[in-house]
């Protein structure tokens, strides 16, 4: 039994962790996890494998997608002092999964802690602080991120540039997509977000330049066409934005939901102004990109 491995001092099997790799889990393998963990929790304290044994277990527990039992085990190594960067990655992405956005970012923390000079370590912090809503918080970590690596100017600058906007500062993030488009500017998502800036500026001639471009460099950019679909109404020129809006419903659905709701609640315009029937009913939850919905905490 697992159990009278664990107790003899021996390792958990091999197979028994390559198994729970596997997103096919069966029921069968999964109670022989559950097993080892019964079996684990009742070793003397201060057991000297007893930390590898639980750090291997959560390991099983991420291959089954159980990420409330991968924290648990986990956070026991925490306990013990054995963890390493690698296990507060897993644990980061564990919370994240949970939607437990300020745990990711305590481990993403700890993990820059351990190797500061990791560019996207740095990135990764920024990236939680923004999901869990400190956006200041995340300017700070996505700027190190860059400086860094200078050459990171997709991925950080895009979330530097939105961070930017969360905290009502659209002109800074103009400043910062246009500086990272000087390095890349064959990067289509730049070009969006870019447009999307502009836009909450007002800055409409501007904003419709960008879209274009990033339409020209990918034309299935659904953020792209959502923006000229915004621009469009608050425009009044109906027409453009239906065709706009219906390309974005054809590219990606989910941001349907978005504009549907800014209209109905936040613009006052009419059931019929992108072509939609039941436009009157949508829901009022349209947030503007970054203001994420609250959290659930799980743990103290």
């Amino acid at each position: 039994m697992v159990g009278d491995r664990i107790e003899h001092g021996s390792d958990l099997s091999r197979d028994l962790i390559e198994s729970a790799a596997h997103p096919d889990i069966g029921e069968e393998r999964y109670e022989e996890i559950e097993a080892a963990r019964r079996a684990l929790s009742e070793l003397p304290a201060g057991r000297e494998d007893a930390t590898r044994l639980w750090e291997r277990l959560g390991n099983a527990y991420l291959g089954t997608g159980d990420y409330e039992r991968a924290v648990d085990a986990l956070e026991r190594v925490v306990s013990a002092g054995g963890a390493t960067l690698d296990t507060y990655e897993k644990l980061a992405r564990s919370a994240r999964e949970l939607q437990d956005f300020l745990d990711e970012v305590r481990y993403r923390e700890a993990a820059v802690d351990r190797r500061p000079e990791d560019p996207a370590l740095w990135r990764d912090l920024g990236i939680a602080r923004r999901r869990a809503g400190a956006s200041r918080d995340a300017v700070t970590s996505l700027r190190e991120a860059m400086r860094l690596d200078p050459e990171d100017e997709v991925e950080s600058g895009i979330e530097l540039g939105r961070a930017l906007r969360d905290l009502g500062e659209a002109e800074n993030a103009v400043t910062s997509f246009r500086e990272a488009l000087e390095r890349r500017p064959d990067c289509s998502d730049l070009w969006s977000e870019l447009a999307g800036a502009y836009s909450e500026l007002g800055l409409f001639a501007e904003s419709d330049q960008a879209v274009r471009e990033a339409i020209r460099l990918k034309p299935a950019n659904a953020a792209a066409w959502r923006t000229m679909a915004t621009n469009a109404l608050k425009r009044g020129t109906r027409d453009t934005a239906a065709k706009a809006y219906q390309r974005m419903k054809e590219l990606n659905p989910d941001f349907a939901d978005e504009i549907l709701s800014w209209v109905s609640s936040t613009a006052g315009l009419p059931p019929d102004a992108l072509g939609e029937p039941d436009l009157a009913a949508a829901p009022a939850t349209y947030k503007r990109r970054g203001r994420l919905l609250p959290f659930r905490r799980l743990r103290a």
